[in-house]
């Protein structure tokens, strides 16, 4: 297979850490800004190209290890700076023919590495995983905690439940952000299924502060916000206003911030309606004008908030901490080191995949329970790369099913127990899957059983009472039966899992609705199709704006709030919406995959769901005929 380069401008910020550990921490040169910006020149546009951090971190680091040791053997000084040296010594050690013909295979051996999973023609034999070769070039860390990384990485990769994980919170007035331990181990939260509508004001003001800050610090021009307080008695004055906007008692919009409410003009705003929808709920930016006369704030532009990158927000606001829960015996530093350590575990794992797949198995539905048996022979038959775990969504049951203990309905939870029952009967047939420790995972939907409202999230597993008594206990040990949404957490990776109907839901509360936008006009039938096209990446954008999974929903479990929060951004996001076909996008640096229904509603009944390697960070879609 000829190996393809793909030349790409690396950004000195973004190589700076690797460059500085070999250069500075492991020869004791002193890094120039001239040294860095020739060396990413040399990786990016010479040697490695666009996979100089993913598949080929190791060669990266081989390189410029390789040029720092050759500096010193010629005595070239403390001060690594001459770009002409530098590139005169990468020219001797890798552009003479031996050495080329040496690049050449090595280029060849990593490509394979770019394949897809779950395909037994594609994925290559390299090896075993629980074995980890020591790198030429090792990341400046402790020893032992570097071996203790390699021997535990299993720790670093588990399903959480919200009531698993720390309680991570923003403070708005010391304008940080505060970490406990689980939330649930609280005495506090003894009672995770209560509402406690005490905490919802200050939760709601620190969402608008940590917004406003946010997009303070990541616009290009300077921004000052007016509390709406500030506005009273100033007539036909221009404003820049943020807040939560919604509807009064009265049906009308207004917007509120911590300071006050003002009503809402409209009729005649200008917004970005191809990429954002507009529901209530939502933290919005606006700018216009306040007439004293009807109190009333005519609105002019309406802005969505900027957010930050997943990196920025790890290490300038949480500051080592340990929110997700991985390092509960204090055992290591969460500094770069760590997690570019976790990363180049991540790169040898190269047979790990997870199946994501699509929602509503109704499993009192033959057609799904038979859609399930042909997929997991599907994937028992690739012998190379069983999935590491494999994750069910819901609705399990095609009728909504709520547990109420004043109801009579026995037979209604058994059938729903009986089901379950059916579903393991079909996984017990795939011996080599449960003997290759392969884990199933649930998540529940909208139509499963909870205690308490069935509209507040997060929501809770599955009540263990239903699955607890059942003839496989050793297909019983692999499953687990997590909350929704759950995250998962693969070594420096954090993967969110949520299941709503979120495409209905926007498309019905969009603003559109009810406000006659002035950029609406009349457009061809082309353009119409589009825009449709366009509406459920819509979805994607709006929730990464507003950084929270349920800002639209009016009641939430708000002791968990902060497990709905998209702080910081995850590496990706998995939507269970079925309200939509399966599609995947990128925004902000976020991937993002919707997989649909299990079963499409087409003639063909195709079975579905998105595969990940996590390896790769890439998504891949399959399709099977029933």
């Amino acid at each position: 297979m000829e190996n393809i380069f793909l030349p790409v401008d690396i950004p000195n910020h973004v190589i700076r850490p690797i460059i500085y550990r070999i250069i500075t921490k492991q020869h004791n040169l002193l890094l120039t800004t001239t040294g860095l910006q020739t060396l990413a020149y040399i990786i990016g546009n010479r040697a490695i190209g666009e996979e100089w951090r993913t598949t080929k971190l190791n060669q990266t680091k081989k390189i410029i290890d390789s040029i720092a040791r050759e500096w010193i053997g010629r005595n070239y000084g403390k001060k690594f700076e001459d770009k002409d040296i530098i590139i005169s010594i990468y020219k001797d050690l890798y552009e003479t023919k031996n050495s080329l013909d040496l690049s050449n295979k090595e280029n060849l051996e990593l490509s394979g590495m770019d394949v897809e999973p779950g395909n037994s023609t594609s994925v290559q034999d390299v090896g075993n995983d629980e074995a980890f070769e020591e790198d030429q070039v090792n990341i400046s860390m402790d020893v032992e905690q570097e071996q203790s990384i390699i021997k535990n990485y299993h720790n670093f990769i588990k399903f959480s439940s919200f009531d698993e994980l720390p309680s991570l919170n923003y403070d708005y007035h010391q304008k940080s952000f505060t970490l406990k331990g689980s939330a649930f181990a609280d005495m506090e939260h003894k009672h995770r299924n209560i509402i406690n509508p005490l905490k919802k004001p200050q939760t709601l003001i620190n969402r608008i502060e940590l917004i406003k800050s946010k997009h303070i610090k990541n616009s290009d021009s300077e921004v000052k916000f007016n509390p709406i307080k500030d506005l009273l008695g100033r007539n036909e004055e221009v404003f820049t206003i943020c807040g939560i906007i919604r509807k009064n008692f009265r049906n009308e919009w207004v917007l509120e911030d911590p300071s006050g409410t003002v009503k809402l003009n409209l009729d005649n705003t200008e917004y970005s309606h191809n990429d954002y929808y507009l529901i209530s709920g939502e933290v919005l930016i606006l700018k216009g004008i306040y007439f004293t006369i009807g109190e009333v704030f005519h609105v002019k532009y309406i802005h969505f908030p900027n957010n930050e990158p997943r990196p920025v927000t790890i290490s300038k606001r949480l500051n080592k901490m340990d929110y997700l829960g991985i390092n509960n015996e204090q055992k290591y530093v969460l500094n770069e080191d760590f997690f570019l350590k976790l990363e180049d575990i991540n790169l040898k794992l190269k047979k790990n995949w997870i199946a994501f797949l699509g929602g509503d198995m109704f499993l009192d539905d033959q057609k799904v329970l038979d859609g399930i048996d042909k997929v997991l022979e599907t994937f028992q038959s690739d012998t190379l790369a069983m999935p590491r775990f494999i994750v069910f969504q819901g609705s399990f049951v095609s009728k909504s099913l709520k547990v109420d203990i004043m109801s009579n309905s026995e037979n209604v939870y058994k059938n729903y127990s009986e089901n379950f029952n059916s579903l393991f009967g079909i996984i017990n047939k795939y011996q080599a899957l449960l003997n290759s420790k392969t884990q199933f995972i649930f998540v529940p939907g909208e139509n499963d059983p909870w205690f308490g409202s069935d509209d507040v999230y997060p929501k809770s597993g599955i009540p263990d009472f239903f699955i607890k008594n059942h003839n496989f206990p050793n297909v019983l040990k692999n499953c687990h039966f997590k909350s929704n949404p759950v995250k998962l957490i693969y070594l420096n990776q954090e993967i969110v899992i949520v299941n709503n109907k979120y495409y209905n839901q926007f498309i019905n509360n969009d603003l559109e609705n009810d406000v006659e936008n002035s950029t609406d006009k009349e457009v061809d039938i082309l353009d119409q199709m589009e825009n449709k096209k366009k509406e459920k990446y819509k979805v994607v954008k709006t929730l990464i704006s507003q950084q929270h999974l349920f800002f639209h929903k009016n009641i939430i479990n708000w002791n968990f709030d902060h497990f709905l929060q998209l702080n910081p951004l995850p590496t990706s996001i998995v939507l269970v919406d079925t309200s939509a076909s399966s599609y995947n996008t990128t925004f902000n640096g976020v991937q993002a995959v919707n997989t649909g229904k299990f079963i499409s509603n087409s003639e063909a009944s195709l079975c579905g769901w998105w595969e990940y390697a996590p390896c790769l960070r890439k998504y891949f879609w399959k399709e099977l005929k029933l």
